[in-house]
């Protein structure tokens, strides 16, 4: 068996370009705007938490469950940072708008709601797959016998071979 010629791992993935500078470009602009952004900050990291524990607890390697939490919650502090910007990006805005318990009810109904998704679909799709398929097994049975009926008994039948294994 020839062996493989070796390549340089540089041949083999070449290099990008600029992307230090593209780094700090980003990191120069998110120092500039973290002063106006710090409520919307600190509000989506207090109402994103049930994406956080999500996130530690998916067993599921590609984080289905998660990502179906995560964009639950995202949609339901949406309207919240909708609110926080129209009536001024302040921390005290923000803390107002946490503390009301509607605010906590979307949150996390959005999450729950989220879980309830990620639970109830994969079992939807298997039942309606498996639906599916019996419906497929009695549709080709019945094509069956109409094939007997007009060809004889023995188009479906199975002949044993032998062999002398």
């Amino acid at each position: 068996m020839p062996a493989k010629a070796k390549t340089p791992a540089s041949a083999a993935a070449p290099k990008k370009k600029g992307g230090k500078l593209k780094f700090v470009f980003f990191m120069m602009i998110a120092c500039l705007a973290m002063p106006f952004m710090l409520p919307t900050i600190l509000m989506l990291l207090a109402g994103l938490i049930p994406t956080y524990v999500t996130f530690w607890t998916d067993d599921d390697p590609e984080k289905r469950g998660a990502a179906c939490v995560s964009s639950m919650n995202i949609a339901g502090m949406v309207p919240f940072i909708i609110d926080l910007w129209a009536k001024g990006q302040t921390t005290g805005n923000a803390l107002r708008i946490l503390s009301e318990s509607n605010t906590w009810f979307v949150i996390l109904g959005a999450a729950a709601i989220g879980h309830l998704i990620a639970y109830a679909v994969p079992q939807a799709v298997a039942t309606l797959s498996l639906t599916t398929n019996d419906n497929r097994i009695k549709s080709l049975k019945k094509n069956l016998e109409l094939i007997k009926e007009s060809w004889g008994a023995d188009v479906g039948a199975v002949k044993a071979e032998k062999s002398g294994h």
